[in-house]
């Protein structure tokens, strides 16, 4: 009798791993290969996709040994949006905003920069206090996706399909003399479902792209906490083949 119990008590386990499994691909974000758009990063050779193995950021570059332990405050400057692979120009900029605020407000739950900003302020960087660190990027691929069939998806899992696409390139440099710390390449989609079944709220327009952007930021502020007392230079020659993407014409994009 007992073979036969761990027999099934086998089988029971082994279906509910990969029931979890197939629950967790229906509902996740996913990390792609990053997107060589050279619209705002332009060399892409130099950053590594290895680089950071907890808050996932695809692509980094760190040109020497640094840390932000010394910074007192942060600006999250100008995000702007890119061009060829952008679906939908006007709501990006929006996306773009919402970013800027979460990003905010994540470096702010920190409790490491004696103030984050939104704003230069009148005089720009020059006016801006010592040790003062400035993040500026850009949205250079945007999909909405569907929030119908991200519902759907969690039914036909191996479609993943309507899932939303975001990638955000972006800089982190000293306000005052530009000197570069820190150049990054982010990418996510996301299904936006539970591990309970679909989630209603897909249906609601918006919601996808803003549960992307959100964990985009949150993930660059973790990155920022990781880098705080220590940020190591990325090892000359770490790029990942398998991220080059040759750059498409804007009715190749899909």
């Amino acid at each position: 009798m007992a073979e036969p119990f761990r027999a099934s008590v086998a089988s029971a386990s082994c279906l509910l791993i990969v029931s979890a499994a197939l629950a967790l691909a229906a509902q996740g974000c996913r990390y792609p290969q990053a997107v060589h758009t050279y619209e705002y990063v332009t060399d892409y050779e130099r950053m590594s996709a290895d680089y950071d193995s907890t808050a996932r950021i695809s692509l980094v570059y760190v040109p020497q040994d640094t840390s932000f332990n010394d910074s007192k405050g942060i600006v999250v400057g100008d995000v702007t949006v890119g061009k060829v692979w952008v679906d939908t120009p006007d709501q990006a900029k929006g996306y773009a905003a919402f970013f800027r605020v979460v990003l905010r407000n994540e470096l702010l739950k920190l409790k490491k920069f004696d103030f984050v900003s939104l704003e230069k302020g009148d005089g720009g960087s020059s006016n801006l206090p010592p040790r003062t660190l400035l993040l500026e990027g850009e949205i250079t691929k945007f999909d909405m996706g569907s929030g119908f069939l991200r519902y759907l998806d969690y039914f036909l899992w191996f479609v993943q399909a309507g899932a939303t696409d975001l990638q955000v390139e972006g800089r982190i440099t000293d306000a005052a003399t530009g000197k570069l710390l820190v150049e990054f390449v982010d990418r996510r989609r996301h299904l936006c479902n539970t591990p309970f079944g679909p989630n209603p709220r897909n249906l609601h327009e918006g919601y996808g792209m803003k549960v992307t952007a959100a964990e985009t930021a949150l993930c660059l502020a973790k990155f920022i906490e990781m880098g705080w007392d220590k940020l190591p230079a990325t090892p000359s020659g770490s790029a990942s083949p398998a991220v080059a993407v040759t750059p498409a014409a804007p009715e190749e994009k899909r």
